[in-house]
């Protein structure tokens, strides 16, 4: 069995993400041809977690949950509940506008939020992309591109703990350069991980001492000499873990726990 994903979806939202979206839509626009499973104005289709991971074998069912709850937060499907006994649990899938525009390649307008524009309305991050046709063979370029795309989204998430977000980032620039030579050095997760040791830091986030001080930059974050230095823990606060541990939940990761979703 071969399986295969539009590039330029896998750059911008995530190689899992451009593998469910494509299984997601191939089953609704059958459904929607046989005029079969039309709820409340939209053709659906439905899955466990457990049948999704015997169909890509190669990603776990924890991620393919995660990836499921992040295409909902991002706006490209929505969820839902149409099984005829009230003891089945598993959940129903269908397409948002947003997706759709995607896949099928249409100008779209979307708000603010919604494509994660800055205060000047400019698109974050932007990331040159060449135009190439679905391929299932993944090249270095097009991982370190989503690597790219997490970690700046990771760092935006940052906000609440008064860093501020990257509006722009180019391929060629200083900035980029430095990224890209982290997460060849160090890999995407543990730039990741790097991010979320972040919150663990009260000097990180300028809030040593009570007053409002020095606050971490994404510049002075992927320069070769600091970097390690976060990933390794030296600005840690005694009370790291239990930072993490207080992580917040979304909306949809709690109704999916809720609702003990399958």
């Amino acid at each position: 069995m071969e399986h295969s994903f539009d590039i330029e979806i896998a750059q911008d939202y995530g190689i899992e993400t451009a593998i469910i979206l494509k299984h997601l839509y191939f089953w609704i626009e059958k459904n929607k041809a046989n005029d079969d499973n039309y709820f409340e104005g939209k053709y659906w289709t439905y899955n466990s977690v457990k049948a999704f991971s015997d169909l890509f074998p190669y990603m776990t069912e924890k991620k393919i949950r995660s990836t499921l709850i992040k295409m909902e937060e991002q706006g490209l499907l929505i969820t839902g509940n149409f099984n005829k006994s009230q003891y089945d649990r598993t959940k129903w899938y269908a397409l948002t506008d947003k997706a759709y525009s995607i896949l099928l390649k249409r100008d779209f307008h979307f708000t603010k939020k919604e494509n994660g524009s800055s205060s000047e309305g400019e698109p974050i991050p932007d990331i040159n992309t060449d135009n190439k046709p679905d391929n299932n063979t993944v090249s270095n370029d097009t991982v370190r591109q989503t690597d790219v795309r997490r970690v700046i989204d990771a760092w935006n998430s940052l906000v609440d703990c008064g860093v501020k977000p990257v509006q722009r980032i180019k391929s060629g620039t200083k900035r980029y350069d430095s990224l890209v030579a982290r997460i060849r050095e160090y890999g995407g997760d543990d730039v990741l991980a790097a991010i979320d040791k972040i919150r663990c830091s009260k000097f990180l986030q300028g809030r040593a001492g009570g007053k409002r001080q020095w606050v971490i930059t994404f510049d002075w974050f992927v320069l070769p000499n600091n970097f390690p230095k976060v990933l390794e823990g030296n600005y840690d606060d005694d009370d790291a873990k239990a930072v993490l541990d207080e992580k917040p939940k979304s909306q949809y990761e709690e109704k999916w726990e809720r609702e003990g979703w399958q």
